[in-house]
Order: C-alpha cells, then sequence, then structure tokens
C-alpha cells in the first residue's frame, strides 16, 4: 500500500504535504497522527515535514554540498576522496576515472551505480538510468523539504571495498540539541544486514527498528570517536541522524539525514517510539 502511495503521489502536489504524511502514516501505524500534539518519534519526525520550513537544510543534504561543512567542522580526512560532480551523464570523463568508482545522485537517496570494472560498465543502460533519476525531485518521495531545491548531480566517489556496497558497518548517531542520545549500528554477516541499538554510552538497547537484531557480541570500533564526531557535526541542528562509516583504520562520513525513516518505521516495543518521542519534547522546553 506503501508503494501505490508512492506511485500515484510521488510525482506531483496532487495532495497537501500533511494529507500525504498522514495517509502513509495511517498505513504503517493503523492510526491517524496528531501532528499538533505529536507523542512519538516517528509523528514528531512526520509533523516536522509538515510544520517546519526546512528548505535551509538542502545545503546540508545535498551529497555534494555537505561536504564543506563536514571538512569545516570535522576535517576533511573524514571525507572520501570524489573525481568529480557532473552536471549530466555525458560530462563524466570516464577515460579519466579509474577502473573503479562509485555514481552517486547528490539530491536524493538510493540512486548509486557502483562501478567494479570500468571495462564491464554497459554505458548505455547505466546513461538510462542516471538520467531518469537526474529528472526527479526526491522531495515528492516524502514531502522532506530539503530535499526541494537541491540541484541534481552526479557525484563520482572512490571506491572503497565495503563501503560502495553497504558491507561496512554504519553508525546511525540520532542527536538532539547537539547530544547524541542513541546509535543505530548497522552490520551485514553472511549477506544479512542487522541493526543493534545502543544509548550514547553503548549500553545496548533491546529493540528493532527495521532490521533484525544480532544476537552475538559485537566488537565495535572507534566508538569515543563515533559519539565525538556526531555531536559536533550535529551542533548546528536542534535534530540531526549523523551517518558514519566505521572501516577498521578509521571513520568515514556518509550523510546527514533529518527526517530518519521518514517518520514510517515502526519500534518493536511500540513503547520505545514513545520513549524516543520525549526527546523531541525536552527539545521543545
Amino acid at each position: 500500500m506503501k508503494l501505490i502511495i508512492y506511485k500515484l503521489f510521488s510525482k506531483s502536489r496532487i495532495i497537501s504535504d500533511e494529507s500525504y504524511n498522514k495517509l502513509l502514516f495511517f498505513i504503517m501505524f493503523g492510526r491517524i497522527p496528531d501532528f499538533d500534539n505529536p507523542k512519538t518519534f516517528n509523528e514528531f519526525i512526520c509533523a516536522r515535514k509538515v510544520r517546519l520550513d526546512e528548505y535551509w537544510l538542502s545545503k546540508y543534504t545535498d551529497k555534494y554540498e555537505v561536504r564543506e561543512y563536514v571538512a569545516q567542522c570535522i576535517g576533511e580526512k573524514y571525507l572520501n576522496e570524489i573525481y568529480g560532480v557532473y552536471r549530466c551523464f555525458d560530462e563524466i570523463p570516464f577515460k579519466m576515472l579509474p577502473n573503479q568508482f562509485v555514481l552517486r545522485g547528490t539530491h536524493g537517496s538510493g540512486y548509486n551505480v557502483i562501478v567494479k570494472n570500468k571495462e564491464n560498465l554497459d554505458y548505455e543502460k547505466t546513461k538510462k538510468y542516471v538520467d531518469g533519476f537526474l529528472k526527479e525531485n526526491f522531495y515528492y518521495f516524502g514531502r522532506e523539504k530539503n530535499y526541494f531545491n537541491i540541484e541534481p548531480r552526479i557525484i563520482c566517489d572512490k571506491y572503497i571495498e565495503g563501503v560502495a556496497s553497504g558491507k561496512v558497518p554504519e553508525a546511525k548517531v540520532f542527536c538532539f540539541g547537539g547530544k547524541a542520545k542513541f546509535v543505530s549500528y548497522n552490520i551485514v554477516i553472511n549477506g544479512c544486514t542487522f541493526t543493534n541499538h545502543y544509548d550514547a554510552e553503548w549500553n545496548e538497547l533491546k529493540y528493532r527498528q527495521g532490521y533484525p537484531e544480532y544476537k552475538q557480541p559485537i566488537d565495535i570500533l572507534h566508538k569515543e570517536e563515533i559519539i565525538i564526531l556526531a555531536e559536533k557535526l550535529a551542533e548546528k541542528f536542534d535534530f540531526v541522524r549523523v551517518d558514519l562509516y566505521n572501516l577498521p583504520d578509521k571513520v568515514l562520513f556518509s550523510e546527514l539525514t533529518f527526517h530518519s525513516g521518514g517518520g514510517l518505521v515502526p519500534f518493536e516495543p511500540e513503547e520505545y517510539d514513545y520513549k524516543f518521542g520525549e526527546c523531541f519534547k525536552e527539545l521543545e522546553k
């Protein structure tokens, strides 16, 4: 049902942002949300999409523009190397690129082309895919205003084994008022993705949101550094999820997320949805 709604209404403003998000929320949670008096984490996220004027967040959402902020805030060493940024597929100088690289859309999520061997790249098929996502305004999929004014471009990243394929552990640090409150830590084991959850002191929290929990102990590297970096990057915002890749030898910046899961991912047990909603209430105070 959620995918049907996306297909019907994600190309225009036929229905308002509020009606669109209420409809998606009802499909996912079976109740109509109260955006005027939100109580749960998901309700707050959806309410922020509807109620707040977040167009100013575009520069921190744009996959290319955000690099300047990250470099100024925590240093360039936490950024993956890039080979260039292009406005269309035909601008990409493939002959000058290394054999391995990654193409990403700067204006949304999921717009990725992983190239492990340039000689095997199907240029015609790739051009069709890239030309297609460059025509999309990602705002319409979730009505997140921070995507609305982003110029669609292609950023070409250095290929790092595991990062490109999503197999490197990723820490998603939820920060309120510049302070880390909890962390979702994604790992891939034998091709399956798991998410374990922790508070800011890395004490494990027993709930599920999205992927299942990995039952065995996890050796997490760079714990202190992850929290320090996340809080530095979050200092400018009342709420943001700071995503960081946790490689064996270093931490790399992934992205800043302002509407985690679009406010449409249930918690199990549900009490955690209300518990983390309290973090937003503390912000209001």
